[in-house]
């Protein structure tokens, strides 16, 4: 249970604190991530039906991802915001860690992130006429098993940093089940949920391989660069047309 409840605060604004916290029950909190991201879809789709019963077309579709931002507390975004400004702005992998690190946000991190904001909503409004509670409840799910590919497979960039002990601490047991998780959950929501989950993992590998070979690892900045990724690309894959 505490486990669970560590994965909860780490990866909500839930307003609850465990104390106490020692680094080595991290590493098996990761075991209830997708678990987690079930809990924070399944309040996406309760809020967007409570939306969408009051207000019209647009509104629901905005005011979900408002509510996706109060219950992650924008920590993935953040990520994501941090990973791009490294890239952009810093030639060596000392320069790209030192932007990262920055707790300062920059105009081309600012800009991505609105734009990664406003598809999610384009593609919930899309969503809006069909599939969009299978997508609201998946997506979160994806998003955080992207980023436990990532701690089991990748180094740690760094010599120090929240996210190092998570790197390659994961045991073959613990993401069989992770995996299990996520795969029998996408595999529910039929064919489109199928698709999501390969293109969610292998975004995840290919944003792995990718950091691997530029900075020698990941870092938890990579973590939430990741999650906000392969959201988009589970999303994307609910609004495309399939025939089946």
């Amino acid at each position: 249970m505490k486990s669970f409840l560590i994965a909860l605060q780490f990866l909500t604004n839930i307003p609850f604190k465990i104390k106490n916290i020692k680094q080595n029950e991290l590493p098996g909190s990761v075991t209830y991530y997708p678990l987690v991201g079930l809990i924070i879809g399944a309040l996406l789709a309760l809020s967007y039906f409570v939306f969408s019963k009051i207000f019209v077309f647009l509104l629901p579709s905005v005011l979900v991802i408002g509510v996706y931002l109060l219950l992650t507390g924008a920590l993935h975004l953040d990520g994501f915001t941090d990973t791009v400004d490294g890239l952009y702005g810093g030639r060596t992998k000392k320069d790209i860690f030192r932007i990262m690190e920055d707790s300062a946000t920059g105009a081309k991190g600012a800009a991505w992130a609105a734009f990664i904001l406003l598809l999610k909503v384009i593609i919930i409004i899309k969503l809006s006429f069909y599939n969009v509670y299978p997508a609201l409840l998946l997506f979160p799910v994806l998003g955080r098993y992207s980023m436990t590919i990532l701690m089991k497979y990748s180094p740690y960039a760094k010599k120090y940093g929240m996210g190092k002990v998570y790197c390659q601490n994961i045991t073959n047991t613990q993401f069989i089940i992770i995996t299990a998780f996520a795969l029998l959950l996408s595999v529910f929501f039929g064919l489109r949920g199928l698709v999501a989950f390969v293109c969610a993992a292998a975004a995840a590998l290919i944003i792995m391989k990718y950091f691997k070979n530029k900075l020698g690892g990941v870092t938890g900045d990579i973590f939430g660069f990741t999650v906000e990724v392969t959201e988009v690309a589970a999303l994307l894959i609910f609004a495309i047309k399939l025939k089946y």
